[in-house]
This record gives structure tokens, sequence and C-alpha cells, in this order.
């Protein structure tokens, strides 16, 4: 056997290692993904809000100072004058 496909089928043989890889990550990554929604759901689980409660605490801050948001409602700032059509 040559070299070439000494090499060939080394890197076949990494190639299926890494595809059975992917695989493995992908079904891990699907169960946590339902492990997560499943504790978002729970409302004894801290740290995972459910997604009809908006952003979590933490995040609802202001530091000394700061001018809280306008509500705006869904009104847009003015394009500027190289924004325009």
């Amino acid at each position: 056997m040559s070299d070439h496909e000494q090499r060939a089928d080394r890197l076949e043989a990494e190639a299926d290692d890494l595809q059975k890889r992917n695989e493995h990550l992908g079904e891990e990554i699907s169960g946590l993904k339902k492990q997560w929604e499943e504790m978002r759901r729970d409302e004894s689980v801290p740290g995972a809000p459910a997604p009809e409660s908006g952003l979590p605490p933490e995040a609802n801050v202001t530091t000394s100072g700061d001018q809280p948001p306008r509500d705006s409602g869904d009104e847009l700032p003015p394009p500027e004058p190289d924004e325009t059509d």
C-alpha cells in the first residue's frame, strides 16, 4: 500500500470518527435544549425564567444617575440624510 493510500485511509477513519462525534454532540445538545425548556416552564427553578416573563430580574437594573428609558412606543427616530431613498 502506498503512502498516499495509507494517508487516505487514515483521513477517512478520522472523518468517520469526527462524524460520529458530531452526531453524538447533536444528540446531547438536543437533550440539553429539551431539559432547559422543561426547567424554564418550572417556576421553582431559579434563573430559568419562563419565556412569557421576559428578561430576568437582574437585567432590570439601572445605575445611579441613569435616566430611565423613554417609552416612545413604536416610533422610530428620523432617518439620517444619507439613509433616505
